[in-house]
């Protein structure tokens, strides 16, 4: 018995750290954070698609057949709706001045950080079919009596991923100038608009 919620929780924790993989638009939303704004932020921003993982996570493993039925239904809705919020979250970073270690209300600024985040990750449901693969992969369908151990094991993932990421960066982010910091915030915007413009292409011309 402690074998399988051993191994259950290893599962998860493998499951976090794909799922952490700071290469979507909400990994270089959360990398901008840190190098604009600080190592705190940045990892506040990145717990709020940390707990979006968990909860998507267990969504799938306890629901599977629901959710596998609800995302063909609604995939290309909710694929629109992520592309236009990321269009608009990319035009509005664009526009607004970069401010760098921000100070003015810093705890409402890691309180909202934290909900944007979860927000961003929480409407790419269509993310829960990267999570299925992973499960399929990992034999993950048949631990259905462990799912504490699997919610666990994927915040620890994702939570020890984005530890390591944010202290890189922040590492890195001492020998870059300001002005280079600002640069740096305006191309991760562009991408992130890039990948909202890139999914509304992939469905008009689907």
């Amino acid at each position: 018995m402690i074998y399988l919620l051993t191994a259950t929780f290893f599962k998860g924790a493998i499951t976090g750290l794909i799922l952490s993989f700071p290469f979507g638009p909400v990994g270089f939303y959360c990398m901008e954070k840190t190098l604009t704004e600080g190592r705190k932020e940045g990892y506040v921003t990145a717990l709020g698609m940390i707990t979006s993982d968990v909860i998507y996570g267990m969504v799938a493993f306890l629901f599977v057949n629901f959710v596998d039925d609800f995302i063909f239904r609604y995939e290309t809705l909710c694929k629109i709706a992520v592309g236009i919020l990321l269009i608009l979250l990319g035009v509005k970073k664009l526009k607004s001045p970069v401010l760098l270690d921000k100070t003015i209300e810093k705890g409402y600024n890691i309180i909202q950080n934290y909900f944007v985040g979860l927000g961003l990750a929480s409407i790419n449901i269509t993310g829960i079919l990267t999570i299925l693969g992973i499960y399929t992969l990992l034999g993950l369908v048949r631990d259905q009596d462990n799912y504490l151990y699997l919610a666990l094991g994927i915040a620890t993932g994702g939570v020890t991923s984005w530890f390591f990421t944010v202290n890189i960066i922040c590492f890195f982010r001492r020998f870059i100038t300001d002005d280079l910091l600002v640069k740096l915030s305006r191309i991760a915007s562009f991408i992130i608009m890039t990948f909202g413009i890139i999914t509304l292409g992939y469905i008009l011309f689907k």
